[in-house]
């Protein structure tokens, strides 16, 4: 009875190793624009205007790391990974906005 219960409890914890999704959501280094563009979409643009419009371009990650730590109504993004960051601010850094916009509308 006792090997059979540890034979169940290896299989199941195999089968729960399998079931986990590994897959990472880095950001890409040929994409870091267009998914910081969506991420600044989802997460940003209520308080920040349109991607294309945005009131905060050129902002480093650092200062918006700082910027959801330190202000009370950005507390809740601070889930966002520094990967997420990083994404966003790459975005913002870009000098074209318009094109960077084209460019997702295409995708």
């Amino acid at each position: 009875m006792s090997r059979l219960f540890v034979v169940v409890f290896c299989c199941s914890i195999f089968l729960a190793a399998c079931s986990v999704n590994t897959s990472s959501k880095l950001v890409s280094q040929s994409q870091p624009a267009t998914n910081g563009i969506s991420l600044y979409e989802q997460y940003c643009a209520s308080c920040h205007k349109s991607f294309a419009h945005t009131t905060k371009p050129q902002r480093s990650f650092s200062r918006l790391r700082s910027a959801i730590r330190f202000f009370p109504s950005m507390n809740d993004l601070y889930f966002l990974s520094d990967a997420q960051l990083e994404a966003i601010s790459s975005a913002l850094a870009t000098n074209d906005f318009q094109q960077v916009s084209r460019i997702k509308s295409l995708k």
